[in-house]
């Protein structure tokens, strides 16, 4: 059993096109049928004190008002401070739909995250039941395992701005052209562009590409210490 921190989109880290709390409230249901005990904050700066007992950050937030400026709030200042020791100490994070457009102002959160979506350049077409398939180079990594296809009601996030540093996960077709829509971004963060609501997440490949993805990042110390016995056995 892991503890998991929600974030979840409010005030700030709001939009008019998202119910953050619908869609947290149904991540928070689906890995807590799975054992583990989930916590859902609403984006306060306060909500990212003590995260010393957190072993998986989700981010569920969005991008806020775009027609308005981004006033510097020293306590949101902190915080993301919080979130970038919590990354640097080797804790997983997973970034959900809106995660690729929230904390507008934070030049480091798009390095943390491996991409963004870009005002003028990002979008989607209308809602539907969309498809999304896994890469085929990350057919056998553990995020997609089991996973023929993603079939869900939600948006098909398009033209990301993603690194080159990031491994890409998952893609959609549309128009003939292949969007990258989940990736992971070293070992211990991934982003999933699934999630626009509560009707994403009624989908059970949906629900199996989150579970994958929360049982992935949680074996980050595994991973490390796997990484550190290779490096250990390089230098004899």
């Amino acid at each position: 059993m892991a503890r998991i921190l929600v974030l979840s989109g409010a005030n700030r880290y709001s939009d008019a096109w998202h119910d953050f709390d619908g869609t947290s409230a149904a991540v928070a249901q689906i890995l807590t049928d799975k054992g583990h005990q989930v916590q859902v904050r609403r984006s306060e700066p306060s909500a990212l004190d003590g995260l010393d007992d957190v072993d998986l950050l989700v981010v569920n937030t969005g991008g806020g008002d775009p027609e308005e400026g981004w006033d510097y709030i020293p306590e949101w200042t902190r915080a993301h401070g919080r979130i970038l020791d919590f990354h640097e100490s080797g804790r997983p994070i997973l970034g959900l739909h809106t995660a690729s457009n929230t904390f507008c102002d934070w030049e480091l959160w798009p390095e943390i995250l491996g991409g963004r979506w870009v005002l003028g350049q990002s979008g989607h077409p209308e809602r539907s039941y969309a498809v999304f398939e896994p890469m085929p180079e990350a057919l056998d990594h553990p995020v997609t395992r089991g996973i023929d296809q993603v079939v869900c009601y939600d948006e098909r996030y398009s033209n990301l701005d993603i690194s080159p540093l990031a491994t890409p996960l998952l893609f959609h077709e549309t128009g003939e052209e292949f969007h990258v829509v989940a990736w992971t971004m070293g070992n211990d963060v991934v982003y999933d562009g699934l999630g626009h609501s509560e009707r994403s997440y009624e989908s059970p490949s949906r629900r199996l590409l989150l579970c994958n993805e929360v049982s992935w990042l949680l074996n980050w110390r595994k991973r490390l210490a796997a990484r550190a016995a290779a490096e250990d056995a390089s230098d004899i």
